[in-house]
């Protein structure tokens, strides 16, 4: 009994250090955020992407977590926008 709860303790404990780390994505080049996408895919859940308008007036497309998708909105300065703390606009 007591191996039983080990291993399903263990199973659980794996299970939710691999579901709560965030992905790591590489950093878009800096500038304002000109749009935000977010696409649902059946089997690979939620992708979220900004495009970033640089000082040089390209647009860069990449894609980011889910927590720099809902802190960065149109017309914010990236990558500033990702560390904004909640509670402050």
């Amino acid at each position: 009994m007591r191996k039983c709860l080990a291993t399903a303790g263990a199973t659980l404990a794996a299970v939710l250090a691999l579901t709560a780390c965030n992905p790591n994505y590489g950093a878009g080049p800096a500038g304002t955020v000109s749009d935000r996408s977010a696409a649902y895919f059946k089997s690979g859940g939620w992708r979220y992407r900004l495009t970033v308008t640089t000082t040089d007036g390209q647009r860069q497309d990449f894609r980011v977590s889910r927590d720099h998708y809902r802190s960065c909105f149109r017309g914010s300065a990236y990558p500033t926008c990702t560390h904004r703390t909640e509670g402050t606009r």
